[in-house]
C-alpha cells in the first residue's frame, strides 16, 4: 500500500457517513501517473476529513439540547410538587426555570397560568397562556383560548372574556363548555339575549347539564 492510500484508510471516516468517498479502492496507483485523478482525490479527502469535526460538533449539539430538556423537566416535576403542595410562589419559579431552560416545555406554560390564577395573578396567568398557544404544536387549542377566556372572566375584564370565548367556539363549535361560560360572560354585560343564546346552545350540545337549565330559568324570572 502506497503512502497515499495508507493515508486515506488511517483517516477514514467511520460513522461520519463518507466510508464510500473515503474507501482506500479511490485511490489507486492510477493517482501517480494521473495528475487530475489525484487532484479530486485530494479534495474528496479534504471533503470527508471536515465531516468529522461537523459530525462531532453536531453530537455535541444534541447532548447539550438532551441535557436542557432534562434540566427542565426536573425543574417541571419540582414545580408539580410545589403545586400540589399549595407552595405556588416556590412553583412559580421552578415552571419559570423550566421554560428558560426549554421554551418548548409546554406543559409548563399551563401549569404556570394554573398556579398564577391561583394566586390572583391574572395578568400573569393569561400571559402564560397566551405564550404556551404561540408556541403549541398541535392544531386543536380551542380548549387553550377557553381557558383564557375563562381568567379573564375571573378577573373582571368581560369583554376581553367575551373575545376570546368568542374564537374558542370558533375553533371548536362542539364545546359546550365555552358557551357556557359565554353565556356568564354576556349576562355580566347586561346582554340578556345572547345569554340566553349561548345557554341554549349549551343544551343543545349537553341537554343533561343541569346548571344552564337553572340560568334560563333565572332569565325567565328576571323582568
Amino acid at each position: 500500500m502506497n503512502l497515499r492510500v495508507e493515508a486515506v484508510w488511517k483517516y477514514r471516516g467511520k460513522g461520519t457517513g463518507c466510508n464510500q468517498w473515503c474507501s482506500p479502492m479511490w485511490t489507486s496507483a492510477v493517482d501517480v501517473v494521473n495528475p487530475v485523478a489525484q487532484r479530486t482525490r485530494r479534495v474528496l479527502l479534504i471533503a470527508c476529513l471536515l465531516t468529522v469535526p461537523a459530525v462531532a460538533w453536531r453530537g455535541a449539539d444534541v447532548a447539550a439540547a438532551v441535557a436542557r430538556d432534562r434540566d427542565a423537566a426536573s425543574a417541571y416535576q419540582r414545580g408539580v410538587v410545589l403545586e400540589n403542595d399549595g407552595r405556588y410562589d416556590e412553583a412559580a419559579a421552578a415552571f419559570r426555570q423550566a421554560i428558560a431552560t426549554s421554551p418548548s416545555a409546554i406543559t409548563a406554560y399551563a401549569d404556570l397560568g394554573d398556579v398564577e390564577l391561583s394566586r390572583g395573578r391574572f395578568d400573569e396567568a393569561v400571559q402564560a397562556y397566551r405564550q404556551l398557544m404561540a408556541v403549541y404544536p398541535y392544531t386543536y387549542f380551542a380548549d387553550l383560548r377557553r381557558r383564557v377566556g375563562f381568567i379573564e372572566l375571573r378577573a373582571g375584564r368581560v369583554e376581553a372574556a367575551v373575545e376570546d370565548l368568542r374564537q374558542a367556539s370558533e375553533l371548536d363549535p362542539q364545546d359546550w363548555h365555552t358557551y357556557h361560560l359565554l353565556g356568564h360572560a354576556y349576562f355580566r354585560l347586561g346582554d340578556r339575549r345572547s345569554a340566553r343564546l349561548a345557554w341554549e346552545r349549551v343544551l343543545a350540545l349537553n341537554p343533561g347539564f343541569q346548571p344552564a337549565y337553572e340560568r334560563l330559568h333565572e332569565l325567565d324570572g328576571q323582568p
